[in-house]
């Protein structure tokens, strides 16, 4: 039945792809393979991979500009070449899982916190029914969110990936705004699915601000253990677009690459591909992406190096940095970052993967 299911969709994929090809290019301008070629890449990347690769036009494999499929790592390989090396430990003959010190934002808030890095500050944990403040320490219904005066946060599921699971709320005058909607604390509480973060909301650095205003743009960016150092692998920023609140390139978000040496964005930004292709300037605000100079950059990579070390145990960490007027503040850090990003932008982003990963 799962075979069956695999299948039916690979043919959807193929069908869908192939009904009008250059509709789906990132590279109008080129020289394009014919539709046959297209068919027979896929085909046998679908055989070697047992995959589709749904990243094809992202890529540019369409094109006749010599790009090779080789060049790309399957995103099932990297996966599992990733989590192999960040999933165990091993020291002494015993092994331990070190990615809940990422995953749950909670842990990951106060470890940063007492470590002395800079990042969001939590004020509460809750639920559908009760929020515990950390300055009391005590358990309160959920209705105390709007008897504590003015409140400007975040809230945000432990566990939430890609930007499921964040809602902005404000409070002022007792009346309570969700994602800037007037909403009742009924509302609220239908909206929240699981255990969450209160935590501070951020104002990033006015530069930012001039490349998308609406939503704090992230760095993410990768470091990984080489050895006895860490390196910095690749950098990209994310912005939010229409109005959006959210930077995640999952919800729509547009990204670009920045130069690690320099901290100045490239030339072109991409959307997935569900929403968009390429753009030399951001849709919103018009501004140009390239050679634009991202404050504070330097700063950021330094202390991703410095904070992963304290982080021994994962090798490899996507870290989302915004930047504020007093500099980078660490939001999360992700073990299961992902791939196709980096790969779109640098050709040789496979090579500087694989050669930091771990012998044996």
């Amino acid at each position: 039945m799962e075979l069956l299911k695999r299948a039916t969709t690979a043919a959807e994929f193929l069908y869908f792809h192939l009904k009008n090809p250059s509709s789906h290019t990132y590279y109008p301008y080129n020289q394009r393979k014919s539709n046959l070629e297209i068919y027979f890449d896929n085909l046998w990347w679908m055989m070697r991979y047992c995959e589709i690769n749904h990243f094809y036009y992202l890529y540019g494999l369409d094109g006749k500009d010599g790009r090779n499929s080789d060049d790309y790592l399957a995103l099932r390989t990297f996966r599992r070449l990733r989590d192999r090396a960040n999933l165990v430990m091993e020291m002494g003959g015993r092994k331990a899982n070190c990615t809940c010190l990422l995953r749950d934002k909670f842990i990951f808030g106060e470890y940063l916190k007492v470590l002395g890095f800079p990042t969001p500050e939590i004020i509460a944990l809750c639920d559908r029914q009760s929020i515990m403040w950390l300055d009391t320490q005590k358990t309160e219904p959920l209705e105390s969110l709007t008897q504590r005066g003015r409140i400007d946060v975040f809230i945000k599921e432990l566990l939430g990936e890609c930007a499921d699971g964040v809602y902005s709320v404000r409070v002022e005058n007792g009346k309570l705004c969700l994602n800037k909607r007037r909403v009742t604390i009924e509302e609220l509480r239908k909206t929240i699915k699981d255990k969450c973060i209160i935590q501070e909301r951020i104002y990033q650095h006015q530069k930012m601000n001039e490349l998308y205003p609406h939503s704090v743009n992230t760095i993410r960016l990768v470091t990984a253990i080489c050895g006895k150092e860490i390196i910095p692998l690749g950098a990209i920023i994310r912005m939010g677009v229409k109005g959006q609140c959210c930077d995640n390139l999952a919800a729509g978000g547009v990204s670009t690459p920045v130069d690690l040496e320099t901290g100045r964005l490239g030339k072109e930004g991409l959307f997935r591909p569900a929403f968009g292709r390429r753009t030399t300037h951001h849709p919103d605000t018009g501004v140009a992406f390239y050679n634009f100079q991202i404050p504070y950059f330097a700063e950021a990579v330094q202390m991703s190096k410095k904070l992963h070390c304290f982080f021994y145990g994962i090798h490899s960490i996507g870290w989302d940095i915004a930047i504020t007027k007093d500099g980078p503040v660490f939001i999360e850090g992700n073990d299961n970052w992902e791939i196709p990003t980096f790969q779109a932008y640098d050709r040789s982003f496979k090579k500087k993967f694989l050669a930091v990963l771990p012998k044996g």
